[in-house]
């Protein structure tokens, strides 16, 4: 009998067999009629009565039952008559072909979540317009669909039964085939992972998840949508009150519509399978943190343009709640607060003693490899956290200069001059700065004239010139001949012949006649306190005016004259740490000249107006501090009082003698000292300005 032929075509009650119960209802005489004979219109509304129907009367039948002709391999989805929750269903619930819902009951539909009438009806109207359509739907595309079915299990079978045959039946059946396998079983494996997404023996729904979300974004109230893109994709948020003025309603309201459009995506985002896939596969692409543009080189889909919005899917993803992060270039997942805290706790584990960290270690940020992937990414991230790269390495220590020199040090692995070392930095600093820092740093030693290293490498610390001279001594017997030390110790030190005269003639060293041997007579100072220019005795403290010069402001030393180290008890060869406000501050008499250590962090405070004079005070306990020696002065008393750091210099005096008598103790004369011996001290000084004072 032909299909087309009159006695083969379906009628209604064929489709739905159990509408005999309607058949005495002149409302149903439609029953026996043919589906196809039908107006269109008239058939929709036919289908859509049986599904109310279905619904009411028959809610815990299995739908196979009450649909006998519903034909096997067919997909339901897409489908644009579906409403985006019951397709959503569909997916989350693995009913998406006619095969799959035959056993499944209206009631169990409606006790889904989120599923009411309004999404069920359509699904049983459309089964039932299958059904009235078996004698032609079951033609190429469900037959293709089996056959494509039955040609994979097929192939299954075929390797199953070669693995069995050989006596092993636990190998996986995708597992590599041995040389021994015979080419059916090999054409059948090839075939299997040839398979795609888009075979038909698995092909899944066509549509995209972008265009999945831009048809829910469409099916929310207009308001909803609109709150939503102003809320939640857009840079900067706008406003609550806003929106409100621009819809004329409250700020509570608007809230509510945010919170509704919320809730139906999350809800949507939570049951559509296909983005759940996405989500899961975009948060171990990203694992901690992964550039932007890495995980959608990885996964296209998540960069496409969601229509209804104009924005990247990632973009709206981000704005509904899902479990990622994006803020720039970089993506992290769960957020971006943790990428950072577990960057941090790499570096911090896997520094070595100077802060220095090799990039592979970062490699833990992320466990999944994505092909042909740069990863110097890593170093642009901790680049963008605040760390400096240098030679392609992470230096965690860089806030001061003496951290930073010894990180480069260590990555570097040989010794630099101070010049090199501060060319390495990404700041600009100061090579004489740096070395006044090193120089009290127990982490470096200097290795020569001209370069530093660390003192962990060990081997033989530079001998400092003195040093040198005191070694080749020893080894001629304790004298030599200047001429002999110039020839040897120039070129290895580099310095000119003038400096190891120099240092020859100093002691613990004289020359006699050109013959250089040790003295043990300490270098005495060729003034006494009393004697030298600006240095001043106040109460229980050594006062020294000195002109601020850029060496002070930059961080380098400067010179002492030898009669206040001697008064504070310094001997040659000796240094000291005095306590201050700002930290311990090097005093040191190590080479011809003592020297102050880098005071740059005592003109902190006044950067922008630093002081033209000021008094270097050392005090008999140890301590040491800077005082500003400005003073505006007009009385002679006061101005004399000023000008050696006198308590109470400023305010009137009303007894000269007084101040006469302090400016006596500061010169080192007797407190009852007359005028006229004070002037003259003064003079001997080389102080003729504060001679004059005392005349008025």
């Amino acid at each position: 009998m032909s299909p087309d032929s009159p006695e083969a075509r379906l009628s209604w009650l064929d489709a739905a067999p159990w509408l005999t119960e309607q058949g005495g209802d002149p409302e149903f005489f439609w029953i026996d009629d043919h589906p196809a004979d039908a107006d269109p219109e008239v058939a929709r509304a036919h289908c859509d009565l049986i599904a109310v129907l279905i619904a009411e009367t028959q809610p815990t039948v299995a739908l196979g039952e009450l649909l006998p002709l519903l034909p096997g391999g067919v997909d339901l989805i897409p489908d644009p008559n579906l409403p985006t929750r019951t397709a959503n269903w569909l997916l989350a619930s693995s009913t998406f072909t006619t095969d799959r819902i035959r056993d499944v009951t209206t009631s169990a539909i409606l006790g889904s979540r989120g599923m009411g009438m309004g999404s069920v009806l359509p699904l049983l109207s459309r089964l039932v317009k299958l059904s009235t359509q078996a004698d032609r739907v079951g033609g190429d595309h469900s037959d293709a669909r089996r056959r494509a079915v039955d040609d994979v299990i097929r192939d299954l079978e075929i390797i199953a039964r070669w693995w069995r045959a050989t006596g092993d039946e636990d190998t996986p059946l995708l597992s590599e085939l041995p040389a021994a396998a015979p080419s059916v079983a090999r054409d059948a494996h090839r075939r299997l992972h040839a398979l795609t997404a888009a075979a038909p023996a698995v092909a899944a729904r066509a549509t995209s998840v972008a265009d999945q979300l831009s048809r829910r974004l469409q099916d929310l109230p207009e308001r909803d949508l609109e709150v939503f893109v102003e809320r939640r994709l857009t840079e900067e948020r706008t406003r609550l009150e806003a929106l409100g003025e621009r819809f004329g309603v409250s700020r509570e309201r608007v809230r509510q519509y945010e919170a509704r459009a919320l809730d139906d995506l999350y809800d949507w985002l939570e049951n559509n399978s296909d983005a759940q896939f996405l989500i899961d596969s975009a948060v171990v692409v990203m694992d901690a943190v992964r550039p932007l543009a890495h995980v959608v080189a990885a996964l296209p889909a998540i960069g496409e343009e969601v229509a209804a919005v104009g924005r990247p899917l990632w973009r709206v993803l981000v704005g509904i709640g899902a479990p990622f992060e994006v803020d720039g270039p970089w993506a992290a997942s769960p957020t971006l607060q943790s990428a950072r805290e577990k960057t941090q706790q790499l570096l911090l584990d896997r520094a070595d003693d100077y802060g220095v960290v090799d990039p592979a270690a970062l490699a833990d940020l992320t466990a999944a490899a994505l092909p042909d992937e740069d990863p110097r990414w890593r170093t642009d991230w901790v680049t963008a956290l605040g760390h400096v790269v240098n030679r392609e390495a992470i230096l965690t220590r860089t806030g001061t200069i003496e951290d930073y020199a010894a990180a480069v040090l260590s990555l570097h692995g040989e010794p630099m001059t101070p010049e090199e070392l501060v060319a390495s930095f990404h700041v600009e600093r100061s090579a004489r700065s740096m070395v006044n820092q090193m120089t009290g740093d127990e982490r470096f030693s200097r290795v020569s004239r001209t370069q530093w290293g660390l003192r962990a490498w060990g081997g033989r610390e530079y001998a400092t010139i003195r040093g040198a001279i005191g070694d080749l001594l020893d080894e001629v017997g304790g004298s030599a001949p200047l001429e002999q030390l110039v020839d040897s110790l120039a070129p290895r030190f580099d310095v000119k012949p003038a400096s190891i005269v120099a240092y020859a003639a100093a002691p613990p060293y004289r020359t006699d006649d050109g013959i250089v041997t040790r003295t043990d007579h300490a270098p005495q100072p060729r003034k006494s306190p009393a004697q030298t220019r600006h240095l001043y005795r106040v109460g229980s403290a050594w006062k020294l005016r000195v002109t601020v010069n850029a060496e002070h402001l930059r961080g380098s030393g400067s010179p002492l004259p030898i009669a206040l180290t001697t008064a504070l008890g310094l001997e040659h060869g000796q240094s000291r740490q005095l306590s201050s406000a700002h930290g311990p501050q090097l005093v040191s008499w190590t080479s011809l000249q003592p020297s102050l250590g880098s005071v740059r962090r005592f003109f902190a405070d006044t950067a922008d107006d630093p002081p033209t004079e000021v008094f270097l005070v050392f005090t008999d306990d140890g301590g040491f501090d800077i005082e500003d020696a400005r003073s505006s002065a007009e009385d002679p008393a006061d101005r004399l009082l000023a000008a050696v750091g006198a308590p109470g210099s400023g305010a009137p005096v009303a007894d000269p003698a007084a101040a006469r008598s302090v400016l006596a103790v500061a010169v080192g004369l007797p407190e009852e000292a007359s005028a006229d011996t004070v002037r003259s001290a003064l003079v001997a000084r080389g102080e003729e300005d504060l001679a004059d004072l005392v005349d008025g």
